[in-house]
C-alpha cells in the first residue's frame, strides 16, 4: 500500500498511446495515477504508424511537443490513390506523418515517469477486489514480487479484449510487411492507397529506410478463393495492382504479419468504477488511419467523465458521466462508420461483393447491450438523414422583422464539458445541424436563446446577447443562426 494506504485516484492499465494519454492528463487535472504495462518487450512492435493532423491538438495539450520531438517522423506531401476510377489522383496530406510508433509510444511513456506517474512496468493483473471508489489491486511484477495498491477507479487501455462487442461493420484482415524503400524510388516518397477488386492495398515511407506495405482483406474470402498463406496474399494483391505491382516481386524485409482490422465496439466499455479506453473499448475502419487520433481523443473524454465522479460521488453526476462517455463512443464508432460507407461507395468497383457490403452495413452483436446498440443504430439513422444547409443570404435579414427560433428546432439537454467536467446544458437541436448545439463560439447559446421562442426584434436580440458578449461575436453568433436556417422572420 502506499502514503498511509491512500488509494490512486486511477489506475490505467496498459502504456500504449491511449493509456498514456488518460494518466498524462489525470495527472495535469490534479489527479494521481499508477500506470501499469504488461509487455516486457519496450518498445513494442506496432502495426499503425500514421498520425493525422489531429493528434498535434492533444498533443499541445498534454504539453508533450519537447517529449516527442525527437521521434522519427516522415511528413507526407500527399497520396497518390487510386479509387474512384482506374486512374490515380494525387491528393495532398497536409500536416499528416508516419512515426516509428514504438519510439512514439516510448517517448510519451517516459514523459509520464519524468512528471512522476507511478509505474509498474513489466507487471500484470494478478487479481482484482473490492469494488468501484475502493479497489484492491494485486500486481505481479516481471521478478514474480506481487505489489498490493489501491485504486478508486479502474482504466483498461490494455488492447483488444475476447469479451462481447458489436461488429460495426463486417470482417476485416490486415497482412502487412516492410521492404527496402531505395527499391521502391519511383513512388517518390507519396503514400500510396489503391482499391482492388477484394480488398485494398495501402504503402507508405517509414523511418530509417523502411516502407511499410498492407493489404487489407476479407479473411474468410482470402482463405477460400485466394493463394494460401500471408505472404503469397500480399504479393498476389500487389501483383493484380496498378501502383505497386513492383513490389510483387521485391525481396521483403522479414516475414509477412498479418492481424484482425474489423471495427467493433466493446459494449461493457463503461462498468461500475471501470472503463475500457483504446482498442479494449474500440477499433475504426483502418482506411482512414486515424485510429491513434480517434484513441487519444476518446481517452481525453473519459478523464473528463472520471475527473466528474472524483469531484462528487452523487448517484447524479455518476449518471451524468456514464451519459456523456457512452454517448462519445457511441459518435465515434458512428461517424468512422457512416464516413467508411460513403468512401467504400465511391470506389471503382463498387459493384463487387467486398465493397457492396461495405458500402451499406448495420451494426451487429449478440443481444447482450441493446440499449447501446440502439444508440448506436440511431446515431447512425441521424447521421445517414442529415443533409448540410444551403446558407441563406445575410441580406434577407431583415432588421425591420421580427425573429424566433425556427419551428423545426427543438430545446434539449445535453451533457458537455465544462472546465473538465461533464454538465448538462441546454442545447438547440435541428435538422440542419449535425448534432445538438449548446456552445457556439465558446459561448453558451441558452438561456440567451430563450426569449426567441417568442418573436423578438434584431435590436433586441443583438441587445440581449451583447449584456454578456462582445457586440461583434453577437452578430456572428446571430449571422450563423440566420444562416443555416435556425432563425426565422415573423412577418
Amino acid at each position: 500500500m502506499r502514503d498511509g494506504d491512500r488509494p490512486f485516484d486511477a489506475l490505467v492499465i496498459g502504456a500504449g498511446p491511449a493509456g498514456v494519454c488518460a494518466a498524462l492528463r489525470l495527472q495535469q487535472l490534479g489527479r494521481s495515477v499508477m500506470l501499469v504495462e504488461r509487455s516486457a518487450i519496450w518498445p513494442r512492435p506496432q502495426v499503425g504508424e500514421a498520425l493525422t493532423p489531429g493528434v498535434r491538438n492533444i498533443i499541445e495539450l498534454l504539453d508533450a511537443n519537447d517529449a516527442l520531438a525527437a521521434v522519427p517522423h516522415v511528413t507526407h506531401a500527399g497520396s497518390r490513390v487510386l479509387w474512384r476510377s482506374q486512374q490515380p489522383d494525387l491528393l495532398p496530406q497536409a500536416g499528416s506523418a508516419i512515426v516509428n510508433r514504438s519510439q512514439f509510444d516510448a517517448a510519451l511513456l517516459a514523459l509520464a515517469q519524468h512528471r512522476g506517474i507511478a509505474l509498474e512496468h513489466p507487471a500484470r493483473l494478478l487479481q482484482l477486489a473490492g469494488a468501484a471508489g475502493d479497489w484492491r489491486v494485486s500486481l505481479q511484477r516481471g521478478d514474480a514480487s506481487v505489489r498490493s495498491v489501491r485504486a478508486r477507479f479502474i482504466l483498461d487501455a490494455s488492447g483488444r479484449h475476447a469479451g462481447p462487442r458489436i461488429d460495426c461493420a463486417p470482417r476485416l484482415a490486415a497482412l502487412w510487411a516492410e521492404l527496402d524503400q531505395s527499391a521502391l524510388e519511383e513512388l517518390d516518397g507519396n503514400t500510396q492507397v489503391e482499391a482492388l477488386r477484394h480488398g485494398w492495398l495501402w504503402a507508405g515511407r517509414l523511418p530509417g529506410q523502411r516502407y511499410r506495405l498492407m493489404f487489407v482483406c476479407d479473411p474468410q474470402v482470402a482463405h477460400q478463393t485466394g493463394p494460401v498463406g500471408p505472404e503469397a496474399r500480399l504479393r498476389a494483391a500487389c501483383a493484380d495492382s496498378r501502383l505497386l505491382r513492383a513490389a510483387a516481386t521485391l525481396p521483403l524485409l522479414g516475414a509477412v504479419y498479418m492481424c484482425s482490422a474489423t471495427p467493433y465496439l466493446a459494449p461493457d466499455s463503461w462498468q461500475d468504477g471501470r472503463l475500457k479506453l483504446g482498442d479494449a473499448a474500440f477499433a475504426l475502419d483502418p482506411i482512414s488511419s486515424s485510429g491513434v487520433e480517434k484513441a487519444m481523443r476518446f481517452s481525453l473524454q473519459a478523464v473528463v467523465a472520471l475527473n466528474t465522479m472524483l469531484g462528487d460521488d452523487g448517484a447524479t453526476h455518476h449518471e451524468l458521466a456514464r451519459r456523456f462517455f457512452e454517448s462519445r463512443l457511441v459518435e465515434a464508432c458512428a461517424r468512422h462508420a457512416h464516413w467508411t460507407e460513403a468512401y467504400y461507395a465511391q470506389v471503382w468497383c463498387a459493384d463487387q461483393s467486398f465493397w457492396h457490403i461495405r458500402a451499406r452495413c448495420e451494426p451487429r452483436d449478440d443481444g447482450a447491450a441493446p440499449a447501446l446498440m440502439s444508440a448506436l443504430s440511431a446515431e447512425r439513422a441521424r447521421l445517414a438523414r442529415y443533409q448540410p444547409p444551403n446558407l441563406q443570404p445575410l441580406s434577407g435579414l431583415d432588421p425591420a422583422l421580427l425573429l424566433r427560433l425556427h419551428n423545426s428546432a427543438r430545446v434539449v439537454e445535453l451533457p458537455c464539458v465544462v472546465e473538465d467536467r461533464v454538465c448538462l446544458n441546454t442545447a438547440l437541436d435541428h435538422p440542419c445541424l449535425e448534432r445538438p448545439l449548446a456552445f457556439l463560439e465558446n459561448q453558451a447559446l441558452f438561456p440567451h436563446l430563450n426569449r426567441l421562442k417568442q418573436p423578438l426584434r434584431l435590436s433586441e436580440l443583438l441587445q440581449m446577447l451583447a449584456t454578456n458578449m462582445p457586440n461583434d461575436k453577437a452578430r456572428r453568433i446571430v449571422a450563423w443562426l440566420w444562416q443555416r436556417g435556425l432563425l426565422e422572420s415573423v412577418s
